[in-house]
């Protein structure tokens, strides 16, 4: 009789089932890999994102100024409004090395020097500026690289800043092009 129930309540082995199954220890298992494999995959990313952001260089997505930067946008936007009142137009050709404008509307009564600016529109590097005074028969002349060619925002202004005309145009113009005041890319 103590051998029946001895056998009763001894303790079971890995081996010992119910349906005489083994049951294998968790890490040897399938489902748990899976289920701690998904949050250590996530890590992985974040921490990869955030080395790729942090070692791609620094993006100034907020201004710190915003209000001075505001401001100086409701100033440009004065300048080329004047110019619309103004009624100022030029025609403008840019090719083989040379720059010629040329008032169509609203040239003023003394002709003064004119500051020109080329923006690249994804080239900082090819970005400059020529001051060019006028000949004797109203044009401005200037030289600029030959090989200017792409995508770029002109702006013409005044020696004296009052007013401002901005235009984007693909460069070289071969032929004579309208430029008039824009209020894009202020």
């Amino acid at each position: 009789m103590s051998n029946s129930n001895s056998s009763a309540t001894a303790p079971r082995s890995h081996a010992d089932t119910a349906d005489n199954t083994v049951i294998e220890p968790w890490y040897k298992q399938f489902w748990p890999w899976v289920l701690i494999a998904i949050p250590v995959t996530v890590v992985i990313v974040c921490a990869t994102i955030i080395t790729v952001s942090t070692s791609q260089g620094s993006f100034n997505m907020v201004v710190d100024d915003y209000y001075k930067r505001g401001k100086t946008i409701n100033v440009v936007v004065a300048k080329v409004e004047e110019a619309r009142k103004r009624g100022i137009e030029f025609n403008i050709a840019a090719h083989d090395g040379q720059l010629r404008l040329r008032y169509v509307h609203g040239q003023p009564e003394l002709l003064s020097a004119l500051k020109v600016s080329f923006y690249h529109a994804t080239q900082p590097d090819k970005d400059f500026s020529r001051l060019m005074s006028v000949a004797g028969d109203g044009t401005y002349r200037t030289d600029v690289p030959a090989d200017l060619d792409g995508k770029y925002t002109i702006t013409v202004e005044p020696h004296d800043g009052s007013w401002r005309v901005s235009q984007q145009f693909r460069l070289p113009l071969l032929k004579d092009t309208t430029l008039s005041p824009k209020l894009y890319g202020v």
